[in-house]
């Protein structure tokens, strides 16, 4: 991998080293990464990027298709269901979870 002189945004210099790389809990192998030695930051350059991607992507987890959802009023509620194959996907299997409000028209789900 050819070797470029890029500094850290903080101002700190990148270094260059191999290292093992897991993403959303995929193990993506042994890859160049450069790391800030000042601020202890972590990019991929693009050759490890394309691998990372790449595994994500066989795993179901990288650009995942989006998928229409309807809303309707139950009561005082307001329901949604969820695509099986999304919640098979995430193998949800817990009953209870957490939404919340992040920005003007995004939620958030933690299960």
């Amino acid at each position: 991998m050819q070797k470029l002189t890029y500094p850290c945004i903080c101002g700190g210099a990148l270094n260059l080293k191999k290292e093992r790389v897991i993403q959303e809990g995929i193990d993506c192998g042994i890859l160049d990464i450069e790391y800030c030695s000042k601020c202890g930051d972590i990019y991929l350059p693009e050759e490890s990027m394309l691998i990372v991607e790449q595994k994500l992507k066989d795993a179901g987890l990288w650009a995942v298709e989006r998928k229409e959802v309807k809303f309707w009023r139950s009561g005082k509620s307001v329901v949604i269901r969820l695509p099986t194959e999304l919640v098979k996907g995430l193998k949800m299997t817990a009953r209870k979870g957490f939404i919340y409000r992040e920005g003007e028209h995004k939620l958030v789900i933690e299960y």
